[in-house]
Order: structure tokens, then sequence, then C-alpha cells
């Protein structure tokens, strides 16, 4: 056999060798590292009612500070809700202003064929792209928008409690208090903006209601009412920090907007 082949054959093996060093050293390593540990993430706490301590609501004990408790009582209102930009007030939990303007709104099939119709929307439909703009011109801007009005002082006995947090639609239903109807007149209204709002079933209404136009702006107000409820929450100090509400009896739905608009 020739000396060439034979030196080619040596090197082959050798690197045969130390690739199976390498992988051998390789395996070995990975078998002596200590296994990485998963840390499985934090789990949200429930909220277990039937833990919480039932408590007298017309007393506050020191001894429950942090505790979860439970109470019911009639909640009581000792500042009126208000709402600061109207000067409207009413003694409940929550006051809420509905403002709508009367504007256009444009419907399209294909694209092209478009209707208009005068609609009552809190929001500002902006009439800039409107394939037919002339003659259906929306103002550009609000001159109210809706809002909400919170009391600074809610209690159930010796307890203060969060308005918003009894109040607050947004959160599920055993968490929060049904709206009333609230009725207004233009007579609550200070000086300056008496002249502007008239009576409307209820509401306030900025135009003529025999005479509608658009820009024409109507106000109605809701509220929610103190009432008798169970709580659970911690106490701390004065205060309950609810975490759990429910009206012992839920008041009636409340009506449709006033009348006369589409």
């Amino acid at each position: 056999m020739p000396k060439t082949s034979n030196r080619s054959n040596l090197i082959a093996l050798a690197l045969v060798v130390v690739v199976a060093l390498i992988i051998g050293y390789v395996l070995l390593h990975k078998r002596s590292e200590p296994p990485v540990a998963t840390v499985a993430p934090p789990q949200k706490p429930t909220l277990d009612i039937t833990q919480a301590l039932a408590v007298a609501a017309d007393t506050i004990d020191p001894a429950n500070e942090g505790r979860q408790i439970a109470l019911n009582g009639d909640l009581g209102v000792k500042t009126p809700a208000t709402d600061s930009q109207l000067g409207i007030t009413a003694d409940a939990i929550m006051l809420l202003r509905y403002a709508e303007m009367l504007q256009w709104q444009e419907r399209c099939t294909g694209g092209k064929d478009c209707t208009y119709q005068q609609v009552w929307s809190p929001q500002l439909i902006s009439s800039a792209k409107f394939h037919e703009p002339d003659g259906h011109k929306n103002p550009d801007r609000l001159p109210l928008t809706s809002g909400r009005f919170s009391s600074t002082d809610v209690r159930v006995g010796a307890f203060k409690v969060d308005a918003g947090v009894l109040g607050n639609y947004r959160l599920d239903e055993s968490l929060k208090i049904k709206p009333l109807p609230f009725k207004v007149s233009s007579a609550q209204l200070p000086s300056n903006l008496a002249t502007t709002f008239r009576d409307y079933n209820g509401a306030l209404y900025a135009g003529d209601p025999e005479h509608r136009k658009v820009g024409d702006v109507r106000v109605s107000y809701r509220i929610i009412p103190a009432t008798k409820v169970d709580l659970v929450g911690i106490q701390r100090g004065d205060r309950l920090i609810v975490q759990k509400s429910g009206a012992s009896a839920a008041p009636p739905p409340p009506p449709p907007a006033p009348s006369g608009g589409t």
C-alpha cells in the first residue's frame, strides 16, 4: 500500500477520535449541570368572603385593622354629589350627567348611496368626510360632555366607603348599585347658565325643543342612590376598602332617555 494512503487513513482516524472526544465531553458536562428550576407565575388571590368577620357598622374596633370584615347597613351621604360645572347637586353616592348633541349622521350603502338623518349623540360626529357635506355640517366641538361626580363622604355607620367603587358601572354586577333617573330644572342652575337651558321632561335643553336644529344640546341626570347594602372589605382606620358589595333591594331600572328624538 502506498505511504500517502496510510498517512490519509491515520489523519482521518485521528479526526474521528477528536470529534468523539469533543461530543463525549459536551454530553458529560450537560449531565453534570444542575436542573433549571421553573418558577410558577404568582396566582391572583381569590376573594373568600366566607372568611370575612361579621361586625357591627356603628362602631370601629381597632383590633380588626387590616382584617377582612363584613357589615351591612344604610348608606349615608354626608356630602352631596355635585356637578361642579353646572352646579347641580344630589344627596346621592354619585351623580351621572348625560350630555348629547343633535348632529347629522351619514349612512352609506355601496360606498356612494348615502342618506342623512339627525341623531342625538354624546360623541362628536365629524362631517368633514361626508360624501355630501353641504347642508349636513356638524359643529366642530361638543359644548358639554358627559360626566360622573361622586360624593366625597359616604358612610355605612361609622365606616367611610369609596363612592366611586359603589357606583362604578364598569365593575361586575355584584360590585355596583343601579342608577336611577334624577329630574332637574333650569332653576337649579347658576344665573349665567339658567338663560342658556330650558326645562324639558325633567332634563335640560339648550335650544328650542319644539323646533330642533343641529347643535342643540340636552342634558339629563341619573344618580347612584343611597340604599341598604351588604359590604365585604378590608378595614383601614375608619375606612372600609370595599371588595364586594350588593344592594339589599335592587331599584327599578331607569326609564329611556327623553322622548322626541331618534
